[in-house]
Formats: C-alpha cells, structure tokens, sequence
C-alpha cells in the first residue's frame, strides 16, 4: 500500500463521526423559529413529532420533542397553529433524518397567547387550584426564605433593599424568568427548594410585554407552584399582569417592593408591639415609681409630723414635771424656811428662859440645876422628833422626785432622735436645717448627714 494510499485512508471517517461531528457544529445554530404547524404525531411513548412550514416561502422543518418536556409546556399542538420553537439543529443517526430539537413550544402572536390562557385558566379555576381555602397565608415570622429570580436587573437588588433587618437567610437560585424558554430552569428551581428547608418560596420577577410572561401562564409551572411544601408568595409583573402562577401562589404581590413588604409585615408588627410593651412598662413604671415616691414622701411627712408631735408633747410633759418639781422644791424651801424660823423662836425661847433660869439658879442653885436638866432632856427629845420628820419628808420627796425625773428620762429616751439613728437611719441638713423634701435642695448644695457613730458631709448631683 502506498504512502499516498495510506493518507487517504487516514482521512476517511465512519458515517457516525461525521453525524457527531455535524451535530456539534449545529448546537451554535440554537434559535426560535416561527411557522405554522403542518402535521403532528403524538402516537410514540417518549417523543412527539410534528412539522412546522414557513408561512411566506416554501420551507418545512421537521421537530421533535420529549413527550415530558412538551407536558412542562402546557401546549396542545394541533395543525394549523401558529407557533413559535426554540431548539436546537440535529441528525439523528439511525435514519438520517434532520430535526429541530425542541425544548420550548409557545404560540404566536397576543390573541392566541390570550386564547390559551383564558382557556388554562377555566381548565385550572374548574379544578379548584385558584380557590381562596387553598390559599396558605405566610408564617407569622418568616425567616428562612428561598428566592427565584434572575440576578440581572434591578428586581433583586429593590427585594434586598425592601426587605428589613430581621436577620432573614435568603437563598437565592439565579433562574430565567423570561420567555417560553424560562419553563425549564423555573421548574429546575422549585424542585430544588422543594428539598431545602425553607419558611418560604418568593418567585420574582419586573413587569414586560405578553409574550414574556409566558412562563408564569404555563401549567407545569403553575401547577408547581399550587401543589409546593410551603406558602408560595410571588412577585410577577404589574398590577395589570395577573399571570396563572399569581393567581396559584398563596400571596401574591405586584412589584418585588411589596414582597419585601409582605415579609416584613409580621416582624414590623412585632417590633412595634414590643416599642409599645416597652412604652407601657416604663410609664408603668414611672407611674408605680412616682406613686412609690409619693407614699414615701407622705410616710416620711406623717413620720415627721408624729415625731414633732410626740417631741413637743414629750416637752409639755417634760415641762409640767419639771414645773412640779420646781414647785416641790419651792415647797420643800418654804418648809425648811419654816422649820428653821420655828427652831430660831425655840432657840429664842431657850436662851430666854435660860436667862430666867440663870437668875433661879442664882437664887437656887439646886432648884435650877435640877430644872434644866428636865427641860434640856424634853427639849432634845423634841428636836430629836423634829429631825427626824424632816428627814423622812425629804427622803419620800427625793425618792417621788426621782421616780419622775427617771419617767421623765425615758420619755426623752423615746423620742430622742439619736435613738432612731441607732437603729440605722439617718438625719440630713442643708444650712442647718432639716432636710424634709427634695425642694430643700438643689444641685451643687452642701449636705451634712448624721448617723449613730459620726456624720459625713455630700455634695448634690442630681434632684429628682
């Protein structure tokens, strides 16, 4: 075999590489085709074929699709619809034949979008999947949420910055959320977090024309969204555009703004009812603390005036006793004055009579001398009486006297004021007076306090 032979050989390829190498040149040729359907063939288990023509040239495009993937896009084929494919170019080597691989189906043109709509939306309503007793309201405070969106735009970034500071744990799966072509990864993504652990799903996505918003008016979408583990709040388009997946969803919302909002809800409110628990507690508070204050203040009054009434009754007492014993003493002086005048005249008569007494002795000496000695022996004996009665008034008028002033001693012990710092209260002056209220005080006032063992001077910070 020659050299030149050899090469040639070498350059040929078996019919299977050459189709492999052709389909992997055709899957830059992805596209979306428009045509009109001109046959249909749903007889085969796994895949549903039909041709599309163009509607101005001569041109036919054979398509095949998987019968799971044509059910996710909610379209019953029949011949003369007008549609719109999108796929990919391929030969399928068994046969040769060339086909468009199919993945997404939706119709052409805003009458025949509305036409299926209407239509799935009677086949849904009958079935009860809109029905406001199906509808699952949010968790009171949701915390774990799952997103889908597309991370282009600004829908995510109006979401985050909407949504309050509750310490949310969003998960987010970056999905396409417009076209026909959108079904599959959407329903990707609800699978996912059909296995996460989530309080939540949220589906967002900005407003757009029609043809757009298909994916959300798709039944394997909307059906997803119906039967999901978890309420399901979404966000689609405008006020104007209520797709099926909104009127399936548990909560759903105009604008990714109201979403956050809806989330939040609960949480606002409970901030706001624990502002207002703590409002109320304070001003109970304040209130339990003033009326506490109040009662201290007139407890404190009323301990003050008792004590000033008891001190001023003690000194009436104190003063009476003191104005008895005064009298006594005046009288116990009356009586010694007394006692001593009528030892004086006693005195007096003694010295007379000892005069008298002198001349009878002079003229009788035995006489006299016997005499006196009788009458000094009965004068003695009568001063001896005399002693002796006053001493005992006095010891029984000493004895009364100190029974009163050791009364009159406790009275004072009762309602001296040192009595009560023993006990551990304390007394406090300003200017040296007594400090009953805090108007007798100011900030920046000299303080002095006294206690059982000392006293100690402070200076005012503060008067409340």
């Amino acid at each position: 075999m020659t050299k030149e032979h050899k090469q040639k050989l070498e350059n040929v390829i078996s019919v299977a590489d050459f189709i492999e190498s052709i389909n992997a040149s055709l899957l830059s040729h992805r596209g979306r085709i428009q045509g009109e359907v001109t046959s249909i063939s749903k007889n085969y288990p796994r895949a549903i074929y039909f041709t599309i023509k163009d509607t101005e040239e001569e041109a036919l495009l054979n398509c095949i699709i998987w019968r799971s993937v044509y059910e996710q896009n909610g379209v019953d084929l029949e011949v003369g619809d007008e549609v719109i494919v999108t796929g990919t170019p391929e030969i399928y080597p068994r046969n040769g034949r060339f086909s468009l691989k199919t993945q997404t189906i939706e119709y052409a043109g805003e009458g025949a979008l509305k036409k299926a709509y209407e239509a799935l939306k009677e086949k849904l309503s009958k079935e009860g999947l809109f029905a406001i007793e199906k509808k699952r309201g949010l968790p009171k405070y949701p915390n774990k949420i799952g997103v889908i969106t597309s991370k282009a735009g600004v829908v995510r970034q109006d979401f985050s910055s909407n949504l309050g500071r509750y310490g949310f744990k969003i998960t987010t799966i970056d999905s396409r959320v417009e076209g026909k072509d959108a079904i599959h990864e959407i329903l990707a993504s609800i699978k996912t977090f059909a296995k996460e652990d989530i309080d939540v799903l949220v589906i967002m996505r900005g407003g757009g024309s029609w043809e757009s918003l298909q994916p959300f008016n798709t039944e394997s979408v909307v059906r997803a969204i119906a039967d999901f583990k978890c309420p399901v709040l979404t966000g689609i388009g405008h006020d104007v555009d209520v797709t099926l997946a909104e009127l399936a969803a548990d909560v759903g919302e105009s604008t990714p703004t109201a979403v956050a909002e809806a989330l939040n809800e609960s949480w606002d409110t409970l901030v706001n009812s624990i502002e207002s628990s703590e409002a109320k507690i304070v001003g109970t508070f304040k209130n339990l603390l003033a009326d506490v204050t109040s009662a201290i203040r007139e407890n404190s009054n009323f301990a003050l005036r008792s004590y000033q009434n008891d001190l001023a009754n003690s000194n009436k007492t104190l003063s009476v006793k003191a104005s008895r014993i005064r009298s006594f003493f005046i009288e116990l002086e009356r009586k010694i004055n007394k006692a001593r005048t009528a030892l004086q005249s006693v005195v007096g008569g003694m010295k007379s009579s000892i005069r008298e007494r002198k001349r009878y002795l002079q003229s009788a000496p035995l006489k006299i001398i016997r005499l006196s000695k009788n009458y000094l022996g009965t004068t003695q004996t009568s001063l001896s009486k005399i002693a002796m009665q006053i001493g005992s008034g006095q010891k029984e008028m000493f004895k009364i006297l100190t029974n009163e002033l050791d009364a009159v001693e406790k009275s004072i012990k009762l309602v001296n004021p040192e009595r009560n710092l023993k006990l551990g209260y304390s007394l406090s002056y300003s200017g040296g007076k007594l400090i009953r209220s805090t108007k007798d005080v100011g900030v920046g006032d000299e303080t002095e306090t006294h206690l059982s063992d000392g006293k100690f001077t402070s200076e005012v910070k503060n008067v409340k």
